[in-house]
This record gives C-alpha cells, structure tokens and sequence, in this order.
C-alpha cells in the first residue's frame, strides 16, 4: 500500500516550525477508527505549537492479527518518521495515540527500543490508553455494554472480511458494532485480535508490557477520566506509578474519550499540558 494512503500530514507555519514530529495512532479498539479522527481545534493547538502532526492509519483486527498490526505501524513509523528524521527533516519525534491508539503507541515504543540503529522517541503521549491486555477488564463483559443491545457473532462475521484482504480504515458506523460485540462477550476481544490458543507468542502476555518494558519506555504524558467506562481509571494510574518518566493529569467524572467534545475545556486544557510538556523536553 502507498505511503500516502495511510497519512495526513498538518504541518505548522514555516516560521513556528520546531522540526518536531508527533506521530498520531487513533483509536477504536483496533477494531474501527481512522486517522482524520482528531479534532481540528486540537489539530490547530499543535501545529500553532510548531509541531508537524502525523495522522496515520494501520491494519484493523479482525481481519489482522495484533502482531501484524504493530509490525505494520512500526513500518509506517519508519517511512515517515525515522527515515526523515535521520535525513534530518526533524530533529526529534513524539508517539502520540489516544484508547486503543495510545496502547499500540506503547507497544511500538517497546519495538523501536529493541532497535538501537532506530531514532528513539522522545517521549510518548497516552490519551487514556492502556498498557497491557491481560487485565481481566478486557476479557470480562463490559457493564456499559452489557447495557446495548446485543451484536452476535453472525453480526461480525458479516461486518468482517475473512482476512483475504487488509482493511486499514473503518468508520466507526461501519465498524462500531464488532467493539460492541467484543466488550459484550467473554473473551471475545482478544478473540477478534487473533490471540488466545497454545502459541505463547499470541498469548495476552505477549502483547502487555512488563514492568521491566514500561521501566525501560520514554517520558510519558498520561491523561484519563475518572469516569472512563472503557478503559479502567486504575491503569492510567498504575503506569504512571510504574513508569519513572511520567507525568499524569487526570481529569475527573467524564467519559472515556472526554476531548471529544470540543465545548468541554477540559480537552484543550488537557492538549495545552501536553503541548507544554513537550516543549519542556524536547527544548
């Protein structure tokens, strides 16, 4: 697939630009999403920061399995992010990924640190992500949809292709139904991940970072709601604590994605805290 069919770029004004890449992974549970997802006043925030956004698509589950879906992202990253970047296009770059987005930005950390002839990040921005898949949370029902009206497994199986083809973008109307479904029933969203079986490598495990990998990540800058029905509140916290480079901001009693409604202040607030952070590291 070209390039160019996987990125938005936004770049800042020629003389704000910092020469600073943020590499932007959405969300949707691996299962739906698509780059242009971000809201444009948070678009406008970075790039008026000096900071050249990179919006980028990556291979959905189920008709990709989890490794596929990192090795793919991190083949992204390196066409549009370390290969300028060593020419010297930017002088530094930030992983950035919001839900689901922000675990696969941790999990891509994690491959580019095995990496020593690769350009590390310089820091990493989770927007209510998570660090692990073995927590019980996400094979147990999810009380919030629990409450929907059921998606049965003939519901996904029409929605989903069969694997014979690579589906990289999936419009949460299109696609919304297979989270649904994989938040409602046991097991069901590591199922749809292709993990689960005898092989270790497809093991939940395999695919959440240990205490020692979260130890050895980035700078960290986390936030999370209080009121997240997705993604325990708890785990925010707990990596914050495990990781010796984090700074967390929470935001209290709003829902999982709460930067999505632009009218709320809490998520510009949220983007200027990690604007200013970045700066702080990056100079």
């Amino acid at each position: 697939m070209n390039l160019d069919d996987l990125l938005t770029i936004h770049h800042p004004l020629a003389a704000r630009d910092r020469h600073i890449a943020v590499f932007y992974l959405h969300g949707g549970g691996l299962l739906y999403g698509e780059r242009d997802d971000l809201p444009q006043p948070y678009i406008r925030q970075l790039t008026d920061a000096g900071y050249t956004l990179i919006c980028a698509d990556y291979p959905l589950a189920p008709e990709s399995p989890l490794p596929q879906i990192v090795d793919a992202a991190f083949e992204t990253w390196r066409a549009a992010v370390a290969g300028p970047q060593a020419a010297g296009e930017y002088r530094a770059h930030f992983l950035f990924g919001r839900s689901a987005g922000a675990y696969l930005s941790l999990l891509l950390a994690r491959k580019i640190g095995r990496r020593a002839d690769m350009p590390q990040p310089a820091g990493i921005l989770d927007f209510y992500g998570y660090h692990t898949i073995a927590d019980a949370a996400f094979s147990q029902p999810a009380k919030a949809y629990a409450r929907l009206p059921e998606v049965a497994r003939s519901q996904v199986d029409k929605l989903a292709g069969d694997g014979s083809r690579m589906v990289t973008t999936g419009p949460k109307p299109l696609r919304y139904a297979l989270y649904v479904h994989a938040r409602q029933h046991e097991g069901a969203w590591l199922g749809l991940m292709g993990l689960g079986g005898d092989d270790p490598t497809r093991s939940p495990d395999a695919w959440s970072l240990t205490d020692d990998e979260v130890a050895q990540l980035p700078p960290l800058f986390i936030t999370a709601s209080s009121g997240d029905e997705d993604v325990p509140f708890r785990l925010s916290k707990a990596l914050s604590r495990m990781a010796p480079r984090a700074v967390m901001k929470p935001v209290y009693y709003l829902p999982h994605d709460f930067d999505r409604d632009v009218s709320d202040p809490a998520g510009a607030k949220a983007y200027t805290q990690a604007s200013e952070w970045m700066d702080a590291i990056a100079g």
